[in-house]
């Protein structure tokens, strides 16, 4: 385990002791298994398993001790497995969790907790699995009253499966002992490092903004809007834009209603009720995101105590849908509409415009 501050909350002066986002890549990349959690500041990594290199062959074909961890081994001996291509695309989709060779040398030797890595005949495509359970049986015949054959091809019948079984291992490779492999589908093997790092993926994708709102209504199931003092002096709903560091859309919306209206809303978890896509426009460089979550009903008590920002706006309403639609502007108002419409299960909770 190590425990570390993030450089960026370090100052400069003590930078030593603390690790950047990239050099926690650089560190996880190196074991097989990272678990990441962050708290006050710090940042708890648990890694297990450092990797082994694969240029060294006769390292990976090395017997390790049966540790187990967690259920899986520290080190896991892997075994390489062929398979025509239809039998392949089965492993591949998730139908087929039964692999039927026999009891030559080198597939006895295969354990529980072993890697077996399937290779596709007809490409250089592969995929690895770990090894749940090995049952070794006298025929084939009995490998199947045993086994579920739609477990060892998904897509024929028992009889078709013994025929094709037979044709593939003639009477003196049956006489070795059929053997079943069952797996599920862990990965067996570590995952690729990515191609670059978090700091230099974030410069290749498009920027996005994001905001969360609260729609609040009145007894009546009014919709409760601001006027903005800024721009357009567009009607608001209660919340903003996520610029407070570490905060989440439903923590900025709960945040910004406090400071719009005086009220604290949405304190129990609320229900989701649009999510809003805004492309990117002369008005705004950036696409932009907006999640907006069902505040609920304000009372006439809570509407007495609606205390503005005059910063932000100089006046709030009470309307109908049909008063709103005059007050608004058409781009507004459909967003209105579809949370409306969302709210009451009339509609799609996935709206796009444009800015």
């Amino acid at each position: 385990m190590i425990i570390t501050p993030l450089a960026a909350d370090t100052p400069a002066e003590r930078r030593g002791i603390a690790l950047d986002e990239d050099e926690l890549v650089r560190l996880q990349n190196r074991w097989a298994a990272a678990e990441r959690h962050d708290a006050d500041g710090l940042v708890f990594l648990i890694l297990r398993e450092p990797r082994q290199d694969e240029a060294a062959p006769h390292v990976a074909a090395q017997r390790t001790p049966s540790s187990i961890r967690n259920g899986e081994r520290a080190s896991r001996r892997r075994h390489h497995f062929h398979l025509f291509g239809r039998y392949y695309r089965q492993v591949e989709s998730g139908h087929k969790t039964i692999e039927v060779r026999v009891a030559t040398p080198e597939k006895a030797a295969v354990e529980v907790g072993d890697a077996i890595v399937f290779h596709d005949r007809d490409s250089d495509r592969e995929l690895d699995i770990i090894v749940k359970r090995i049952t070794t049986y006298a025929s084939f015949d009995d490998l199947l009253s045993a086994e579920d054959p739609t477990r060892i091809d998904p897509d024929g019948r028992r009889e078709e499966l013994l025929v094709n079984l037979r044709t593939i291992y003639p009477p003196a490779k049956e006489a070795l002992g059929p053997i079943a492999f069952e797996f599920d589908h862990r990965p067996a093997r570590p995952g690729r490092p990515m191609p670059m790092t978090p700091s230099q993926y974030a410069q290749t994708v498009p920027h996005h903004t994001v905001y969360g709102c609260l729609y609040v209504r009145d007894e009546h199931d009014r919709p409760v809007q601001l006027r903005s003092v800024y721009g357009s002096r567009l009607w608001q709903l209660p919340g903003g834009n996520l610029d407070a560091q570490g905060e989440d859309p439903l923590q900025t919306a709960r945040r910004e209603a406090v400071e719009e209206t005086g009220l604290e809303l949405g304190l129990e978890t609320p229900r989701l009720l649009l999510t809003h896509f805004l492309h990117a426009g002369p008005r705004m460089p950036l696409n932009k995101v907006g999640l907006i979550f069902d505040g609920g009903r304000l009372s006439a008590d809570q509407l007495r105590r609606i205390r503005l920002d005059p910063a932000e706006h100089d006046m709030w309403a009470v309307h109908d849908l049909a008063c709103w639609q005059e007050l608004m502007a058409p781009r507004a108002f459909a967003r209105l509409d579809a949370i409306e419409r969302a709210r009451l299960d009339e509609g799609p909770a996935y709206l796009i415009t444009n800015t």
